[in-house]
C-alpha cells in the first residue's frame, strides 16, 4: 500500500470514529497507531493539559513503556522541560534530534536512555481559538532529524487530534447540561414517582413532603395503592394496566391520595410509560389541585434557580409577549432586557418560520404542553447563530396557559463541528473533490436512477501519465499546484450531473450520467484528455501531462460499483500500454474498442 493511501486509511478511520462518536482513546490511540504504522519505527504520544494548561493530565503513548508514560502524567510544562514540555509551554513545534545532547532532556536523560528513545520531535496541539490543548510528538530510537513531509505529517495528526479533542470537549459539556436539566426534577415543585406495577422506585424532594414523609425511605418499596383513596384505587388500577397495555388513556385526570398519615387531598396525576434502570416503569407526576397557585409560585420561585445558568431564558405571557429574560439570554443574543420587554419572542413569530414549523409548535404546545427543536436565529450585531429550544407552556388554576417558558442553547460551534466533520469524511483535502467515500455513495445513486430511466452510465478510471516526474523533479508543492489545477479543468470539462473524484494519489474517477449509449461518452472523454493535457504554469514552471482513461459501461460491463471501477481500472492500464493520452473502454475478449 502506498503512503497516501496509508494516510487516507488512517484519516478515514478516525473520522469514522469521530461520527460514530467514540471514545476519545479510541480515536486518539487509533491516530498514533495509523501514523506508527505510515512511519515504521516511529513512536507516536499525544499528552493533554489540565484544565489549567500548567500540567500533562492524560497520556496516550501505546507503544512507549509504561513507566515513561506513568512519569509524564502530571509532569508540569515549562521552558527545557523536554520537547512535550517546552512545545506546550511556547505554543512552537520543538524538534530534538538528539536527546542525550539537547539541555532540554538534561534532567530527563536517564529517563529516556532507559525508555530507548532517541529523538523526539513535538507539535503543539492548538485549539482554534490558539489555546494549547497538549502535545502531539514522534519519538525513534536512533537519532533522527525530520524532513518537510515528517513536519507536515505531524501537523496534520495534531489538527486532527484538535478535532477529536474539541468534539469530546463539547460532548463533556452536553452531558453536564443534560445532568443539568435531570437534576431539575429534583427540584420541581410537583411531586414525582417511578413505579414497576405499583412498587415505589424513586420519589423527588416534593413527594416526599407532599405524602408526609421525612425521607424516601419511608415511601421506597410501598405500594402505590396505599398512597390512594380507596374510592380512587379501581381508578388507578385501571390506568396503570392502560400504561402497561400501551393503551390510550387521558394524559391527565382527577384523582385523590392520602398521605402517610391517612389525610386526603385532591390531585391531578399524569402518568407515563418510561424506562428506568433498563426496564419498564411508569413515571407519575402529581398536582395538588387544592394548593395549585402555591405550586405556582413554587415554580416562579424555583425559575430563579436559572438565572444564573448557562441556557438563555425567556419568560412570556400567555400572548407570547416577553415579560422577563434572564442574562445569558442577553450574552447569546446580544438584546438586554428592555430592548425585548413586551416585544413577541422570535421563535413565535410567523414571519420569521415557515409555516409548518408554526403549524408543528403549536400543535405540539397544545397537544403535550411543550415543545422542543432547533431553530436559526439572528443576534443583534446581524450574525446567524443555531440555538436548540424548548419552549414549556405554565398554566393557571383552571388550565388557561398564563405563561410560556423558552429555554436556549447556543449550539452554533457544534453545527460547526458537525459541517467539518462532513467536510473531512466526503471531499478530498487538496482538491476538494468528492473522496472515495462520497464517490461510492454517488455512484450507487447514479447507477440506480440510470437503472429507472433505462440509460446506460460510465465510470471512467482516469491516471495522469508522468505526474511522478513532475513530483521528482520539482517537488511536491508543485505536483500539487498541478493536480488542483488540472482537477478543476478535468471538473469543467463535465456535465451537470456528471462527478469528478479523486481516490488518491493522481488517480481520479468520473462517474458520467443520463448516456443513451456508451458512444455519447466519447465528447466528454475528449475534453477530459485535452483538459488534462493543456499545460500548466506554476511559477515561473511550464509543466503539461497527459491522461491515460479506462472506462467501463453500466449495465453492460458489470451490475456492481466494484466491478464496474475493476474493469475500468483494468482498461486504464489497457490504455497506458497502448501509448498513454487515450481512452479505453472494457472489452471482455480484450478488443481495443476506442481511443482519444
Amino acid at each position: 500500500m502506498s503512503t497516501p493511501q496509508l494516510e487516507a486509511q488512517c484519516r478515514t478511520q478516525v473520522l469514522e470514529l469521530l461520527v460514530a462518536g467514540a471514545p476519545l482513546q479510541l480515536i486518539l490511540e487509533t491516530l498514533l497507531h495509523g501514523l506508527e504504522l505510515q512511519r515504521p519505527g516511529a513512536l507516536c504520544s499525544l499528552m493533554l493539559l489540565d484544565a489549567a494548561g500548567q500540567r500533562f493530565e492524560r497520556v496516550f503513548a501505546p507503544s512507549l513503556p509504561g513507566f515513561y508514560s506513568a512519569a509524564l502524567t502530571g509532569l508540569a510544562i515549562g521552558p527545557g522541560v523536554g520537547s512535550c514540555g517546552s512545545a506546550a509551554y511556547s505554543g512552537q513545534r520543538v524538534v530534538v534530534a538528539d536527546i542525550t545532547s539537547h539541555p532540554h532532556w538534561a534532567p530527563y536523560l536517564a529517563l529516556a536512555l532507559r525508555a530507548g528513545v532517541a529523538a523526539c520531535w513535538s507539535q503543539p496541539v492548538l485549539a482554534a481559538s490558539g489555546q494549547v490543548l497538549g502535545t502531539f510528538a514522534i519519538y525513534y530510537r536512533e537519532q533522527r532529524t525530520p524532513d518537510a513531509d515528517d513536519l507536515l505529517l505531524i501537523q496534520q495528526c495534531a489538527a486532527l487530534a484538535c478535532i477529536a479533542i474539541e468534539k469530546d470537549t463539547e460532548a463533556r459539556k452536553l452531558r453536564d447540561s443534560e445532568a443539568r436539566y435531570r437534576t431539575l426534577v429534583e427540584w420541581s415543585p410537583d411531586p414525582v414517582l417511578v413505579h414497576r406495577m405499583g412498587t415505589i422506585l424513586y420519589v423527588n424532594p416534593a413527594a416526599i413532603r407532599t405524602f408526609g414523609a421525612t425521607a424516601a425511605s419511608e415511601l421506597l418499596g410501598r405500594n402505590t395503592q396505599e398512597l390512594v383513596h380507596p374510592d380512587y384505587q379501581a381508578q388507578q388500577r385501571q390506568r396503570m394496566q392502560a400504561i402497561v397495555a400501551h393503551q390510550a388513556i387521558s394524559p391527565r385526570t382527577e384523582s385523590r391520595f392520602v398521605r402517610i398519615d391517612g389525610t386526603p387531598f385532591d390531585v391531578e396525576v399524569q402518568g407515563t410509560s418510561i424506562l428506568y434502570e433498563g426496564e419498564s416503569a411508569i413515571h407519575v407526576v402529581l398536582r395538588d389541585i387544592t394548593e395549585r397557585k402555591q405550586a405556582r409560585d413554587r415554580l416562579q420561585l424555583a425559575a430563579s434557580v436559572f438565572s444564573h445558568a448557562r441556557e438563555g431564558i425567556v419568560i412570556t405571557g400567555a400572548d407570547t409577549r416577553i415579560v422577563d429574560v434572564n442574562s445569558a439570554f442577553t450574552a447569546i443574543t446580544g438584546y438586554s432586557p428592555h430592548e425585548v420587554s413586551g416585544e413577541q419572542a422570535r421563535v413565535f413569530r410567523p414571519g420569521g418560520h415557515s409555516q409548518g414549523y408554526l403549524e408543528t409548535l403549536w400543535g405540539r404546545l397544545r397537544e403535550k404542553g411543550h415543545w422542543s427543536g432547533e431553530v436559526w436565529s439572528v443576534r443583534k450585531n446581524g450574525e446567524d447563530y443555531a440555538e436548540l429550544v424548548t419552549i414549556s407552556a405554565v398554566t393557571d388554576a383552571a388550565g388557561a396557559v398564563c405563561n410560556y417558558v423558552v429555554l436556549i442553547a447556543d449550539i452554533t460551534p457544534m453545527k460547526a463541528y458537525q459541517r467539518q466533520l462532513e467536510e473531512l469524511a466526503h471531499f478530498d483535502t487538496l482538491t476538494h473533490l468528492p473522496n472515495r467515500l462520497l464517490l461510492a455513495d454517488r455512484l450507487q445513486q447514479a447507477m440506480s436512477q440510470t437503472q429507472r430511466r433505462q440509460q446506460t452510465l460510465a465510470v471512467v478510471f482516469l491516471d495522469l501519465d508522468g505526474f511522478k516526474a513532475v513530483n521528482d523533479h520539482h517537488g511536491h508543492d508543485v505536483g500539487d499546484a498541478l493536480l488542483i489545477a488540472v482537477s478543476q479543468r478535468m471538473k469543467g470539462a463535465l456535465r451537470d450531473g456528471d462527478t469528478l473524484a479523486r481516490i488518491g494519489g493522481d488517480e481520479f474517477v468520473a462517474v458520467l450520467v443520463d448516456l443513451q449509449t456508451a458512444d455519447d461518452a466519447q465528447p466528454v472523454l475528449e475534453r477530459l484528455l485535452q483538459a488534462a493535457a493543456d499545460p500548466v504554469r506554476v511559477g515561473e514552471a511550464l509543466i503539461q501531462v497527459s491522461a491515460s482513461m479506462g472506462i467501463a459501461v453500466y449495465p453492460r460491463d458489470g451490475a456492481h460499483a466494484d466491478l464496474l471501477l475493476r474493469r475500468a481500472d483494468q482498461s486504464m492500464y489497457q490504455a497506458k500500454q497502448a501509448g498513454r493520452n487515450r481512452f479505453q473502454f472494457f472489452s471482455e475478449a480484450g478488443d481495443k474498442v476506442a481511443g482519444g
